[in-house]
């Protein structure tokens, strides 16, 4: 294990990377001296903010911001935007907008596909693909993109005939 940068006494465990004026630095420092440090500190609510794309404002404008906050447990957003966590089932209503916008910033997507037992992927494929296509065939019905519709609904009766579909 590679020791403390900054102390020489301690076992590194924090890696640290920071970018001045266009150059990388990279440190590996003990867990007493991340703590000490202050160019080192991180603070969670910072790192959510910035994975969000939100700018911390540095003045306090003079406007009250109207406080979200959970009718159940009374978190507030500043509670869950610190601790990441919530207090009860009603905050996944309250702050489920904020939370889609965070996992699809960390994950890419909010919805969870889970893992498919390649013993039955190849069965679920079709399945798969055939709900997809009726999902942009929706879209291209609201949007009005009747051409790629048709082309679509031809398509999905293709497959369920080849998967033994019977259209109701």
């Amino acid at each position: 294990m590679p020791i403390c940068q900054l102390c020489r006494q301690r076992p590194a465990t924090v890696h640290y990377t920071r970018i001045i004026n266009g150059q990388k630095v990279e440190m590996v420092v003990c867990e007493t001296c991340a703590r000490e440090n202050n160019d080192i500190q991180i603070s969670f609510h910072k790192l959510l903010s910035g994975i969000m794309g939100m700018e911390i404002p540095k003045e306090v404008p003079n406007e009250p911001i109207p406080v979200l906050k959970c009718a159940s447990c009374g978190m507030t957003a500043e509670e869950f935007n610190k601790t990441g966590l919530l207090g009860c089932t009603e905050c996944y209503t309250t702050f489920g907008d904020r939370m889609q916008t965070l996992i699809k910033r960390i994950h890419g997507n909010a919805k969870h596909h889970g893992k498919i037992p390649a013993k039955i992927a190849a069965k679920l494929q079709p399945a798969r693909n055939l709900m997809a296509m009726k999902q942009e065939l929706q879209k291209c019905i609201q949007e009005e993109n009747y051409e790629q519709a048709a082309i679509l609904r031809d398509k999905i009766k293709e497959a369920e005939k080849m998967q033994g579909i019977r259209n109701m």
